[in-house]
């Protein structure tokens, strides 16, 4: 059995991954800066440490890199740090399966990847396509890339706009809505993401980049919508003028594109947005 590498797998996307692997008994080890030694799957430690991702690529024949600066509120007050670990990080699990001789890597980007707005997240993750593409030229190294749509779950950091919006339903507060409303979004479940990459896995799929996204897109007016209707409770929403968000952009997702994914990997999304806003309600009203 192959033995798959998850970077972040202590983390919200990555984790979603790491535990349905683990779950659906497959060799696999987490690599994460974050959490305690409990066995001999977890391997602790940075990206940015190259010794160390050294040794756990000699471990392992596919990785899964979801490990970097995720959180997009703090990258404009971060930007070393994002650049370091989104690029640094990224080309060190590459070199390292280069030096090694043998390996598969799959990367976790986004489809905001051509943002004309600009931002440093989206940025790194553009930079990090491009290095992935030169070592697959360059060294022949297996590469998937993951454009991956909005992600939300329960086991998210639930500061997406899914979890906010539900979150502040849950208590009695007004969603508030930047702007028109009007800005589009797919959303996917993070258990969706996990079953595309064990078809990713399982298919042997590699050298491709693919959307993993919801077949749908959603205005933010219609996510306030869907919350509202299936809180079962008053819900105010508020509106405010655009105040200068740099999150309101949309991502590079088309119907051909998708399908395309779709076709390639022999799956679709199967929780849509009113199913996933409903698990959330039920997970806050669960937590008080």
């Amino acid at each position: 059995m192959k033995k798959i590498l998850i970077t972040g797998g202590s983390g919200f996307i990555g984790g979603y991954v790491y535990r349905y692997f683990h779950e659906c008994g497959y060799n696999v080890l987490n690599y994460d800066i974050k959490g305690e030694q409990t066995d001999d799957t977890f391997i602790k430690g940075s990206i940015l440490d190259f010794d160390l991702v050294r040794r756990a690529v000699e471990e392992a024949d596919v990785i899964f890199h979801f490990a970097g600066f995720s959180n997009i509120n703090l990258v404009k007050t971060h930007p070393k740090e994002c650049i370091e670990l989104n690029i640094t990080g990224t080309a060190n699990f590459l070199e390292a399966i280069r030096l090694k001789g043998n390996g598969r890597f799959i990367f976790a980007s986004s489809v905001y990847v051509h943002n004309t707005n600009g931002h440093f997240y989206t940025t790194s993750k553009l930079a990090s396509e491009l290095i992935c593409n030169n070592y697959l030229a360059l060294y022949e190294i297996p590469v998937t890339i993951l454009r991956l749509g909005t992600v939300y779950g329960e086991n998210s950091r639930h500061d997406d706009v899914v979890s906010i919006f539900v979150k502040k339903a849950c208590l009695g507060e007004p969603i508030v809505i930047h702007g028109t409303g009007r800005q589009k979004r797919h959303f996917i479940h993070g258990e969706d993401i996990a079953r595309a990459c064990q078809q990713i896995v399982d298919k042997d799929i590699t050298n491709r980049t693919l959307i993993l996204a919801g077949k749908n897109e959603v205005t933010i007016n219609e996510l306030a919508d869907i919350v509202k209707k299936n809180i079962n409770k008053d819900v105010f929403i508020k509106r405010l003028e655009r105040t200068g968000r740099e999150d309101d952009y949309q991502g590079d997702v088309s119907d051909t594109n998708l399908r395309e994914t779709f076709k390639v990997l022999g799956w679709e999304p199967e929780i849509d947005i009113i199913e996933g806003v409903n698990r959330l309600i039920k997970y806050f009203k669960e937590r008080g």
